[in-house]
């Protein structure tokens, strides 16, 4: 009996430990989003905070256009493999911003920011126009801002 109860009590401080590592929330800051005038080119550059005593993540994409962000499935953060981000629009005129990286073999975490299509903003630049995102250039994706499946 204290054998089994030593071991409910070992599992649990366990799991309990796995769970306070795993942040419910990720800083995101430098957020940039833009197409380039008279190109065929967007990008979006960013930075990953996970915990304040580790050094952020850079993260960007240099992706064809041509005057509208586009969506991109599979972004990556050159110095840290571990992360995948995407850009999906939304019928509104926004975009629906996510970043993961594996929780096992089997699941990621996956945190997410809605962004409002008022902060993103269309310049007439002569005979072209194009995108750009003007909100907050730091903010917060959180695990519970995902839509459920």
């Amino acid at each position: 009996m204290k054998v089994s109860a030593l071991i409910a009590f070992a599992v649990s401080a366990s799991a309990a430990t796995i769970q306070s590592r795993q942040a419910l929330n990720l800083g995101i800051g430098k957020f940039h989003a833009d197409c380039i005038p008279h190109s065929t080119y967007c990008s979006y550059d960013f930075t990953v905070t996970s915990d304040p005593v580790l050094p952020e993540s850079h993260c960007n994409a240099f992706i064809q256009g041509p005057d509208q962000l586009p969506s991109i499935s599979e972004g990556s953060c050159r110095d840290n493999a571990a992360y995948t981000w995407s850009v999906t629009d939304k019928e509104d005129g926004g975009l629906d911003f996510a970043i993961w990286y594996p929780f096992n073999s089997r699941s990621n975490i996956t945190y997410c920011h809605s962004i409002p299509a008022s902060q993103i903003n269309t310049e007439n630049n002569g005979t072209v126009q194009t995108e750009h995102y003007k909100g907050p250039v730091n903010f917060t994706a959180a695990v519970f801002d995902c839509p459920s499946a």
